[in-house]
């Protein structure tokens, strides 16, 4: 399976929590030998008419200072693009954030966001885009928490699971752990809440199946040259998982989510929860990744507008 990042879109809106994103845009960027796409937005609509009234002038108003900041959000970005010697673009939108991101993203792209951001009338509102998208992530997304260290990625951990989902999020996961040769943390976890009511047998099989499939990210990482561990535990998932990033000394975590197998699907959402549990808590970067088109979604492939 290739799962290819061609593109590093970054959303930022100039705050702190953007900047400490645009950190690991870049850094990512340079690893994956990706370009870097800077996009903010103005959370105003665009004007469209000649504004007469006393409001519309104010309205009008607003959205030139929108504009203004958004522009300066994504020249700071161009500017440490040029110091690091990454292929950058870059462009202000108008209209709602979440909308202007999921807008501009297609196959073949990898968008970061920070985990807050500026809020009040027409800011960008980074955190909030973070939310929206994350219930349907169009492409893999890296929610970065404003207290994020310096970007390395050298030991990564990953949620090994059942399906499409987790063949996409161990591809890429492995792809960064290549790029930066890094160490790869995968983690399987038997959910106590099914095992609570399982017979002992069944446990056995369910234990057995958990690291099955954290030896096969292990074999799978070995051939790229990437060195790797295997956990499995019995808990809470989301609970789990943020225990062995810092068990690990993890700098990034690596889960996926989505997928529309209906025999599945209650599966996916609960890794949705888990995905939603992890970006609010977890103190390093987490990259949420839905399957690839060529994991058998029914949807027909994004492309960029």
């Amino acid at each position: 399976m290739t799962v290819t990042v061609e593109r590093v879109v970054l959303a930022t809106d100039g705050s702190a929590s953007a900047a400490t994103a645009a950190a690991h845009a870049l850094f990512l960027a340079r690893v994956l030998d990706a370009s870097l796409h800077a996009v903010s937005a103005t959370g105003t609509p665009q004007s469209s008419a000649t504004e007469t009234t006393e409001t519309e002038t104010e309205t009008a108003g607003a959205s030139a200072s929108a504009a203004f900041e958004a522009e300066e959000a994504v020249g700071a970005v161009t500017r440490r693009a040029l110091l690091a010697g990454v292929r950058l673009t870059s462009e202000v939108v108008g209209g709602p954030a979440a909308t202007a991101v999921e807008r501009v993203v297609g196959d073949g792209d990898l968008l970061v966001l920070g985990r807050h951001g500026r809020s009040g009338p027409g800011r960008f509102l980074v955190g909030s885009v973070a939310e929206r998208v994350l219930d349907a992530p169009p492409v893999p997304t890296l929610v970065v928490p404003s207290a994020s260290p310096r970007p390395t990625y050298r030991r990564v951990a990953l949620l090994a699971a059942d399906g499409a989902p987790s063949a996409s999020a161990e591809t890429l996961a492995r792809r960064i752990a290549a790029a930066t040769r890094g160490v790869l943390e995968p983690l399987a976890v038997v959910d106590e809440r099914g095992a609570e009511t399982a017979s002992r047998e069944a446990c056995r099989t369910l234990e057995t199946e958990a690291r099955a499939r954290v030896n096969a990210v292990a074999a799978a990482a070995a051939r790229d040259a990437v060195e790797s561990g295997g956990t499995v535990r019995t808990g809470v998932p989301a609970t789990e998982l943020l225990a062995h990033v810092k068990r690990t000394g993890a700098d990034a975590v690596v889960l996926g989510v989505g997928g529309d197998d209906e025999a599945r699907l209650a599966g996916y959402r609960a890794a949705g929860t888990v995905a939603g549990r992890v970006v609010r808590h977890a103190e390093v970067p987490t990259l949420v990744v839905p399957p690839s088109a060529g994991d058998g979604e029914t949807s027909g492939p994004r492309g960029r507008r």
